[in-house]
């Protein structure tokens, strides 16, 4: 029996690093076709916004509803495993995030500045495919009412306590639309793999710390 298990086990964790395998070449393929997209200039799917992306030396980014993400996490595992950090932009003063590297009373589901275009080395900015203006202030209206819940450790899929992936998850499903490609505990890996997501910004820094941002203009 222990064998048995041992083989099980051993099975359920190569089918693990296969799935991160497979996440991990669709998130590079994405951001390929996203680099070829702004350098043919070609248009978004979803161009219906009346905010603008970004403003020329301004440290915002994102119209309201849009994704920050970023593969910077407390760990290298961890980013292989399940990415980074992700919210949910209000305006261009406030992102909705739950953050659990804080003291124990400030990780709770808050306002954060709009700084993600400074605040990380590598940046993503998802918006959801078709999605109207209508939907992204329902979207936000959902994140806003997930403030005060206190960061959730053990990643149950409730709204009781929540992670930082489950706010754009939950405000978008609130809205019509499942970002949760696998149906497992949704990820920021999950939410770059969706069909549904498509970046609209994307930016790297080399080991110079040169950054180079990708958008399509507006």
């Amino acid at each position: 029996m222990r064998r048995l298990l041992g083989r099980i086990a051993i099975f359920l964790l190569l089918l693990y690093c296969l799935q991160i395998g497979g996440e991990w070449w669709t998130m590079n393929r994405k951001m390929e076709n996203f680099i070829e997209q702004v350098e043919a200039n070609r248009p978004l799917e979803t161009d219906n916004r009346t905010v603008p992306l970004l403003v020329e030396g301004e440290k915002h980014l994102g119209a309201p509803g849009d994704i920050p993400l970023t593969f910077e996490a407390l760990n290298l595992p961890i980013t292989i495993a399940v990415g980074g950090h992700s919210g949910v932009v209000v305006d261009n003063r406030r992102v909705v995030e739950s953050s659990g590297l804080e003291s124990w009373d400030k990780n709770i589901t808050k306002y954060w500045r709009n700084n993600w275009r400074e605040r990380y080395d590598v940046v993503l900015m998802l918006r959801v495919k078709g999605s109207t203006e209508e939907e992204a202030a329902v979207a936000v209206e959902k994140a806003e009412s997930l403030l005060g819940k206190r960061y959730d450790y053990l990643f149950n899929r409730t709204e009781y306590w929540i992670y930082c992936s489950e706010v754009p998850w939950i405000a978008w499903k609130e809205a019509g639309y499942n970002l949760n490609y696998d149906g497992l505990q949704v990820t920021p890996n999950d939410l770059l793999v969706s069909p549904k997501t498509e970046i609209v910004y994307l930016k790297v820094t080399d080991k110079e710390g040169v950054a180079k941002e990708y958008y399509l203009s507006e």
